[in-house]
């Protein structure tokens, strides 16, 4: 079980870029409708994050626990976790669109979360948190990008 936590948590967000990008060329509509706004959304995600380590610390479980981690980790803040609000964000694209993959999305972004816990860089809470965060970066990055079609096609 460790090898496979270790391998996701380290692995699994590139295995998943990579898999966003095949469906970027062979999938459909749906799946390059939902690329687009990934790529809206993720910087927002991750400029949430950043205002929210600004205002808030928490300080990653194996620093408080005194424990080492399956992974090396920075012993930057844990909350909310950066991996969990990228997958969340990738998995909410694709359920937005409907794409028939939202669900091998949505397993990668569970599996991802529960890694990030299992090798002990992140609480469950840290999780929750980047769903959260990824919840509301989509909401922006599909306001944005209304914004930039009617400036753009005068709608």
């Amino acid at each position: 079980m460790d090898s496979l936590m270790i391998f996701t948590t380290q692995y699994g967000i590139y295995l998943t870029f990579f898999l966003m990008l095949i469906l970027a060329f062979k999938a459909e509509v749906q799946e390059k409708k939902a690329l687009l706004l990934i790529i809206l959304a993720i910087p927002i995600a991750i400029l949430l994050i950043k205002i929210i380590h600004l205002l808030y610390f928490e300080p990653r479980p194996f620093v408080t626990l005194n424990f080492s981690p399956l992974v090396d980790s920075k012993t930057d803040a844990s909350f909310p976790s950066r991996h969990a609000t990228i997958m969340a964000t990738i998995a909410f694209a694709y359920i937005y669109f409907r794409s028939k993959w939202s669900y091998l999305f949505v397993v990668l972004a569970i599996l991802v979360g529960i890694s990030r816990v299992y090798v002990g860089v992140h609480y469950p809470l840290d999780i929750l948190g980047g769903i959260a965060v990824a919840i509301v970066a989509i909401f922006f990055g599909l306001t944005f990008a209304r914004l930039i079609y009617k400036l753009l096609f005068l709608d």
